[in-house]
């Protein structure tokens, strides 16, 4: 396939491209985005941004400083964003659900000259510990941003930027680690646009588009903030922060393209008879971020007749680089390789694994990160030229769909055969009374509670922690069920030893199930 990138000019600047595109179609009168009780058309978000824009040139910040952006999805976001490339400056959206530890780590570890946020996370981060910080700009208060941005110049012209300069980062969520901080250019969210937006789903210019997952997470910035601007589409700017919320949204904003998440879907399900969700105005369901448990696909389309077009992305590739498609799905799988994107399952040794064997995923793609900041072995670890090895372990089935099976570290042995926690998570989640559920060794835990010290391997067993619905209680009679239901379909060795009922399980900052913090729980 011909490089998107390539076609490019040189000189290239991805927010002039999004904000101008949309105008030159004559699509300026066109609602962009939604925001509660307020509509903005792509004439006014080009002239929001270009006023951030000179706002932010008066602050004598120069070309590639980065300016980390903490807020929800708002138009100051949305403004800020665009505005901070369109000057040739590097914007960083952190994520509200990170944690004040991790924020604190982005602002140094980034070396952000300016940081845009709101005076509840001024008073939460004092105080703010970064020695290259220069200005703290808050959007509310007696003074908003807003209304400060009237006054500026709506004609600066755009910086004459390189499609291969970096144009924004985005941090890894950091839940085995410290969040890394991954360098994206000004040619890849062309590049994500043309080949999953327009060449999977067929994202239109009528679509209204409802994404679950927040602008500083990979997944959501493609959802939110490029893709519907590449095709003229309206996006919802939306801070629901639970099924009951979102469910809210739907119901307000009729959206055609639900972008979610699995626990998000399952969590909607578990709703329907004390909230039911009225999806008729949607045409379209996608899922990201983690495995979609089969269950919990299949159950979705018998209750609403839709199915859910999952895939996979990485924070490294920007976004979807494995994908069902619209009317083609496999429940399970996470579909096959988006034009444009290698995709294989290898060996150690990068030979590519017979069909129907379990092997490391490795991908090539345009839209493959320059790097880690300030991480070079990590950086050197991860990639081969365009290609990535992303810690996923996969299985390609003899139909070309991708089957995931777990992280790396999420595989264990369990008498010397390979344990893959997902299927035992989704016989779980069959049973009536399962809202979430997660799959860790024993031996993890005990690691876990002895510094790490080795385990014995043949003594590992299987450990389950799962959260019920409302009005179910914890039993050792729904205990030994849930046992049973496992041992009723697969082999004996992969039923629980015990499981835990947890109110709920804890969470990543983007949405995943955070299986280091299991290992804490008592």
């Amino acid at each position: 396939m011909e490089s998107i990138s390539i076609r490019l000019p040189t000189t290239f600047n991805v927010a002039a491209h999004f904000l101008e595109l949309n105008l030159e179609a004559k699509r300026g009168d066109k609602v962009a985005f939604y925001y509660r009780n307020e509509t903005y058309t792509y004439s006014e978000v080009s002239i929001w941004a270009q006023r951030m824009a000179s706002f932010l040139a008066q602050l004598e910040l120069e070309r590639e400083n980065r300016i980390a952006i903490l807020l929800p999805d708002t138009p100051e976001f949305v403004f800020a964003f665009w505005g901070a490339i369109w000057l040739g400056l590097v914007p960083v959206p952190v994520n509200t659900a990170s944690t004040l530890e991790d924020i604190q780590y982005i602002l140094q570890d980034c070396r952000a000259k300016l940081l845009l946020t709101n005076q509840a996370w001024c008073e939460k981060l004092t105080p703010l510990e970064s020695p290259y910080l220069k200005h703290i700009l808050p959007v509310d208060g007696e003074n908003p941003l807003i209304a400060q941005l009237t006054q500026q110049d709506a004609q600066i012209s755009w910086e004459k930027t390189h499609r291969e300069e970096p144009a924004f980062w985005l941090y890894t969520s950091g839940s085995t680690g410290k969040p890394k901080g991954v360098i994206h250019l000004h040619q890849s969210m062309v590049v994500c646009a043309e080949q999953y937006a327009k060449g999977v789903l067929d994202l239109r210019e009528d679509d209204v588009i409802y994404s679950v997952a927040k602008i500083p997470f990979a997944y959501g910035l493609g959802n939110t903030l490029y893709m519907p601007m590449a095709v003229g589409a309206a996006a919802i700017l939306s801070d629901a922060a639970n099924a009951f919320d979102i469910i809210a949204d739907i119901h307000t904003y009729q959206p055609t393209v639900l972008f979610g998440i699995p626990g998000i879907y399952a969590g909607i399900l578990s709703l329907h008879e004390i909230a039911p969700l009225n999806a008729a105005s949607l045409r379209l369901c996608c899922s990201a971020a983690e495995q979609l448990p089969t269950t919990i696909w299949r159950k979705w389309r018998e209750m609403y007749s839709l199915e859910i077009c999952e895939g996979i992305g990485t924070t490294e590739l920007l976004h979807i680089f494995l994908s069902n498609r619209p009317d083609q799905c496999h429940a399970g799988s996470s579909g096959y390789p988006v034009s444009g994107y290698e995709v294989e399952v290898v060996d150690e040794q990068g030979k590519p694994m017979p069909i129907g064997e379990i092997g490391a995923l490795q991908v090539t793609g345009e839209s493959l990160m320059l790097g880690y900041w300030n991480r070079l072995q990590a950086t050197r670890n991860a990639l081969y030229g365009m290609t990535m090895r992303t810690g996923d372990k996969y299985v390609k089935d003899a139909d070309g769909y991708f089957r995931f099976m777990g992280r790396n570290d999420d595989f264990f042995k369990v008498n010397g055969m390979w344990v893959s926690p997902f299927e035992i998570e989704d016989l779980l989640l069959q049973h009536e009374s399962i809202l979430d559920a997660a799959v860790l060794p024993s031996n993890a835990t005990n690691q876990a509670a002895s510094n790490g010290n080795g385990q014995d391997e043949s003594l590992n067993q299987v450990i389950a922690y799962v959260s019920l619905k409302a009005g179910v209680t914890p039993s050792v009679a729904l205990e030994n069920n849930l046992r049973q239901l496992v041992k009723s379909q697969l082999p004996h060795f992969k039923a629980p030893k015990s499981i835990h009922f947890l109110e709920t399980l804890p969470r990543t900052s983007t949405g995943k199930v955070h299986r280091q913090a299991l290992l804490k729980q008592p």
